[in-house]
């Protein structure tokens, strides 16, 4: 599949679960997301009346946690290349009253903003699912002001990340398909730390931090897990509402079967693996 029909079809997916994001939003997050979203901002460093960019926010759940530490002076961006996803931020922010907080619908990979706008780009669980993530590198590249900082984190490998991979695995087994390839987007597309900082390296940036976390994924119950995970899992999501019932019900009840084995407390708990890192534009 091209680049420009791949994302058409991953934005019209992501679309379609961004009423779940948004009910997700309202709640405390928790779990790996939600380490994810502490380290970046600790490691933002951001100060008030810095200009911030978020790309691919999802709910925004980074951006809206980053408007207070810069202040009604500073201004923070919240960008999605899909259009729902946005007008869910946009309701969000209406909703708290964060007058520092636009929203607008861009794809990371070709900006249209002005070069040199912003003191600091943030990005959590996005690049890896792009098509180009060395191309949207350059444009958070190209966007940052002398100086400025990137931060941004991504999935773990495959194997460290078994929340996932014991549906996704499921699924392969099911439809008799192999791995993707390297290189597809997904999940654990940028998985590999050394691999993430050749990316920022081709990328011109400098200062280059990489780091591996620790999290886990906690639910109350495997059903809830089975749950939450396709509600929020657009391509997930579609990919199981492609197969035949049977099918889909088969890969339900072994992915069940599978969570079993990391119950704990009355639920269960997966280990998570995140790659974070920072960087910095040349000054």
């Amino acid at each position: 599949m091209a680049d420009k029909e791949l994302s058409e079809s991953s934005r019209e997916q992501w679309g379609g679960a961004a009423e779940a994001w948004a009910r997700a939003a309202e709640e405390e997050e928790t779990g790996a997301s939600g380490r994810a979203t502490e380290w970046i901002l600790e490691s933002a460093g951001l100060e008030p009346g810095e200009r911030v960019l978020e790309l691919a926010c999802g709910a925004g759940r980074v951006g809206l946690n980053a408007a207070p530490l810069v202040g009604p002076e500073g201004s923070v961006l919240c960008t999605d290349f899909s259009a729902e996803m946005v007008e869910a931020v946009e309701r969000r922010v209406e909703r708290l009253g964060l007058d520092n907080v636009d929203t607008d619908v861009l794809d990371a990979q070709d900006l249209s903003l002005d070069s040199e706008s912003f003191d600091v780009v943030l990005c959590r669980f996005g690049y890896m699912l792009m098509p180009d993530p060395l191309t949207a590198l350059v444009e958070s590249h190209r966007v940052l002001r002398p100086g400025g900082r990137l931060v941004l984190a991504v999935w773990g490998p495959a194997d460290e990340n078994p929340w996932l991979t014991t549906i996704l695995e499921t699924v392969r087994d099911q439809l008799g398909a192999p791995p993707p390839e390297p290189g597809t987007p997904g999940p654990f597309a940028l998985g590999d730390a050394r691999r993430l900082e050749e990316l920022l390296e081709e990328a011109c940036v400098e200062n280059i931090e990489v780091v591996k976390l620790d999290a886990e994924q906690p639910y109350n119950s495997p059903q809830a897990w089975w749950q939450q995970t396709l509600e929020v899992g657009g391509p997930l999501s579609a990919l199981l509402d492609a197969m035949s019932d049977a099918g889909a019900d088969g890969v339900k009840q072994t992915a069940l079967a599978a969570a079993e084995g990391y119950a704990r407390d009355g639920g269960v708990a997966f280990p998570a693996k995140i790659i974070a890192a920072r960087a910095m534009r040349p000054g």
